[in-house]
């Protein structure tokens, strides 16, 4: 396993930190040998400040930002938060900025991104980030809470991204979670290749699109309650195919237009925490707005963008402390789905799926934690196991197995990835 240090500066202010450091995914010859997770070198920043003085009733800052390059030499960026915040009065407090909204926990703990975008820089572990626009929060002294979140601009999810090469007329990726389209295929029993122009829209189609939510909720000492609805476009783009079959010079062109629908998404979330202990039911649902015109070929180029509602529920108990964390998930898809008559549909991310998690810490130098998930419908299954040593106070070795099991038919969300398994070693500069 080759280990690659990494060199840095500590910070020393508190309300900064954050790593900098690198990974090798090169320890068996035959895991992980896939183009982009070989290695990387990724970066992490967190600034977060809540100032009180006395001619304010408490401002709070945050900038969450990382970066990641891969073997490929593919650089991704996320900035998970950048935000000003603070209490107008006593009961009522504002937010300025792009900030996580914390509105659905089934959707944060399976990552849909239905609400917030994802990080992406892998699958395993997809992250938040958050929408740029102005929250508002007003607490009642009865225990209701009113929330509303109002944006006019939009940024997709950027991650992981494909490289459009105009020249040669296809799409790639560096990235081995990028699922681009395919590149040739066979139209009636001719062999063909697959041509793609991309229209690319003006900067303004694409940012200035509005978002609008409403929460109103209960929270008390041990109880949590959240309602909300959302008009918001897709945190991800659809591509409108325009595909053109030329039988004499067996190509298929296909003109890809990037579009960004709106769809509603509401929800509920009822938690009861006491202590170490929480509890929580979660449900979701997602209409979209609008179908783009989908043509019946378009299913030579793989490219998958009819839109499908979609219903989730999921619940969850965990205990968590200083020494170690247990928890248990479980999330279900109550919308239809057929796979074969839906296969111009993207394929669900998880259907009837468990997850548990375990974490302890021996000490202060050594934790370690296994996380699984287990799809009972598709049988797909991740499997995360990890070791975190602290050499020094600041530097920190990573040890670790990511595993991905797929229905043997090949036919599900995470079939695509399935070669990106890894055993891999870290060394990080801790700040």
């Amino acid at each position: 396993m080759i280990l690659v240090t990494s060199v840095g500066h500590s910070a020393p202010n508190s309300y900064i930190n954050g790593h900098l450091g690198a990974l090798s995914n090169q320890a068996h010859g035959n895991v992980g040998n896939v183009p982009g997770n070989r290695y990387n070198a990724d970066f992490e920043f967190d600034y977060h400040k809540n100032t009180s003085t006395t001619y304010t009733r408490g401002v709070e800052t945050r900038f969450t930002a990382a970066a990641q390059v891969n073997d490929q030499s593919l650089t991704q960026y996320s900035l998970q938060e950048a935000y000003v915040g603070g209490n107008l009065t006593s009961k009522d407090s504002l937010k300025f900025g792009r900030q996580i909204v914390p509105w659905s926990t089934v959707d944060a703990v399976w990552g849909f991104g239905k609400v917030n975008n994802r990080r992406n820089f892998d699958y395993f572990l997809p992250g938040q980030e958050g929408l740029i626009g102005l929250a508002y929060e007003r607490k009642s002294s009865n225990g209701m809470r009113y929330r509303t979140f109002l944006s006019g601009l939009y940024v997709p999810e950027m991650n992981p991204p494909l490289d459009i090469d105009k020249k040669d007329k296809t799409i790639t990726s560096r990235s081995p979670w990028a699922d681009p389209p395919a590149s040739s295929t066979v139209y009636q029993g001719v062999p063909m290749k697959i041509n793609y122009e991309v229209d690319y829209p003006q900067i303004n189609e694409v940012i200035y699109r509005y978002t609008i939510g409403a929460n109103i909720g209960f929270e008390s000492k041990h109880w949590v309650l959240d309602n909300f609805i959302m008009r918001k476009p897709e945190n991800q783009l659809t591509a409108d195919v325009d595909v053109n079959v030329d039988i004499v010079g067996k190509v298929i062109n296909a003109g890809i237009t990037p579009k960004f629908y709106y769809h509603d998404v509401y929800g509920s979330t009822l938690k009861y925490r006491n202590l170490d202990l929480e509890m929580y039911v979660s449900g979701i649902a997602v209409r979209p707005q609008s179908n783009p015109d989908v043509q019946d070929d378009v299913r030579y180029t793989e490219i998958k963008n009819q839109k499908r509602r979609e219903d989730y529920v999921g619940g969850g108990i965990s205990k968590s402390n200083d020494l170690y964390t247990l928890a248990l998930n479980y999330v279900a898809r109550l919308s239809p789905f057929d796979r074969d008559k839906d296969d111009l549909a993207l394929d669900p991310r998880w259907n009837q799926a468990v997850n548990i998690f375990a974490s302890r810490n021996f000490g202060r130098f050594l934790t370690l934690s296994a996380d699984g998930k287990f799809d009972m419908l598709t049988t797909d299954r991740l499997v995360m196991l990890r070791a975190s040593y602290k050499v020094t106070q600041e530097l920190l070795m990573n040890f670790g197995v990511n595993m991905i099991g797929t229905p043997s038919d090949g036919k599900s969300y995470w079939s695509p990835y399935k070669n990106n398994d890894a055993v891999f070693g870290a060394l990080r500069y801790v700040f």
